[in-house]
């Protein structure tokens, strides 16, 4: 498997950007054939719009770059993305989700509703996401 711990370190940056503008430390990136395509940082409180956490701040970016369908992305994240994050990635086809905490609430890839891995979505949004956890 590549090593992800400079994109990690990246996305760690900007989660301590995102804290000091008072937001949830959360940062994310999207890589699409070994380049990023996208950064952003959690905004929802800066912002007061509770949709702007960093993943989907990132996928607004990145799909005015490479559209709509991202198949062959990855998506990573300091933080598991929830499930609202989760219907966003699913519905754009990202391939890959790497995170390195688990949410303490409806994780897309470990909580009770885990519609990043689920087949239960419609067919159009592609085959569950692979969901990679990085514990160092």
């Amino acid at each position: 498997m590549q090593d992800f711990t400079q994109y990690m370190e990246i996305c760690e940056a900007l989660a301590e950007s995102a804290l000091s503008k008072g937001n949830s430390m959360v940062g994310s990136l999207i890589l699409l054939d070994g380049k990023i395509v996208a950064k952003a940082e959690e905004t929802a409180t800066s912002k007061k719009d509770i949709s702007c956490h960093a993943e989907m701040e990132v996928i607004r970016k990145a799909r005015k770059i490479i559209g709509k369908n991202m198949s062959g992305a990855i998506l990573i994240s300091n933080k598991e993305p929830c499930v609202m994050c989760s219907y966003s990635i699913r519905f754009h086809r990202i391939d890959t989700v790497i995170y390195k905490a688990k949410s303490k609430h409806l994780g897309g890839c470990s909580g009770h509703f885990n519609l990043l891995t689920s087949n239960q979505v419609p067919k159009e949004w592609g085959p569950p996401v692979t969901c990679i956890q990085i514990k160092k």
